[in-house]
């Protein structure tokens, strides 16, 4: 469907900026919400319009497709979001811990897959970009966190790269996810935290 011109878009004059901003984030909740339901690809502008009880020409008036509409909010989870840093008393049990919530979030559950993504990341760029920085933000946020306790506790040395590791240790579970079927489960997991992360992070 083509967007309505400026023309034919309802005027906003009228609207306040918080009841905007509180529909815009209804909307774009919604978006969410059906992506983690049925992926990307099956997603629609009607769809989201139909869930959210807002017309598409409110919609096409903020946003030219499904594309900036799930970027615009997956961006907005970046922003307001403080991702959730594991303390279990040692590097290791951090980084399982950390391990366990990139196999959730691969797998949708509680958030958007982000296997759901994956065609739809190569293809857009906006999305792409939104799917990146807030990659990009979680793991730098987690890793700095661990890194300093494990500096403080004498598990590892002050110039260790926590963060890069722990997306090393999602690129692999993707990859594993993609070729396999199925992602990682827990055993396989432990074996990347002990086989691959703490020797890179440990050794002299």
């Amino acid at each position: 469907m083509t967007p309505p011109n400026d023309a034919s878009r309802p005027s906003r004059a009228g609207a306040s900026p918080a009841r905007g901003r509180n529909r815009e984030n209804a909307i774009l909740a919604t978006a969410l919400e059906l992506v983690g339901e049925g992926g990307f690809d099956r997603l629609t502008v009607n769809e989201i319009a139909t869930k959210a009880r807002a017309s598409k020409e409110t919609i096409y008036s903020r946003w030219r497709s499904k594309d900036e509409i799930v970027a615009e909010a997956l961006r907005r989870q970046s922003e307001g979001d403080v991702p959730e840093i594991p303390d279990t008393g040692s590097l290791r049990g951090d980084l399982r811990q950390t391990l366990d919530a990139q196999a959730a979030a691969l797998d949708g559950k509680g958030e958007v897959s982000l296997l759901s993504l994956i065609g739809a990341v190569r293809d857009h760029p906006g999305l792409r970009d939104a799917v990146r920085s807030h990659l990009q933000r979680t793991h730098k946020t987690i890793g700095e966190a661990i890194a300093a306790r494990a500096i403080d506790r004498g598990e590892l040395r002050a110039d260790a790269d926590v963060a890069t590791c722990i997306t090393l240790a999602l690129a692999q579970l993707l990859f594993s996810a993609l070729l396999g079927g199925a992602v990682p489960g827990p055993a396989d997991r432990e074996r990347l935290v002990d086989q691959v992360l703490l020797p890179m992070l440990t050794s002299n």
